[in-house]
């Protein structure tokens, strides 16, 4: 497993941009995450990046703990 997130959630004050968002991608795969304005695509990318901290979840790469 590359990349997994499980019920992962970001909450800016009453708004929730993601809630509980379980996602895996294995080695090799593509992926392209695509929605309208507002849909929580930044929001998923700043959190797996670390730039946000995840209100809760999980968020693992390559088998070790990133959140």
């Amino acid at each position: 497993m590359l990349l997994k997130t499980e019920a992962l959630t970001k909450n800016f004050g009453g708004l929730t941009a993601l809630n509980k968002v379980t996602f895996e991608i294995e080695e090799g795969e593509i992926v392209a995450i695509i929605g309208p304005n507002g849909a929580g695509k930044s929001t998923f990318f700043n959190l797996i990046s670390g730039f946000y901290p995840s209100c809760s979840g999980r968020i693992s790469f390559m088998g070790k703990d990133m959140t």
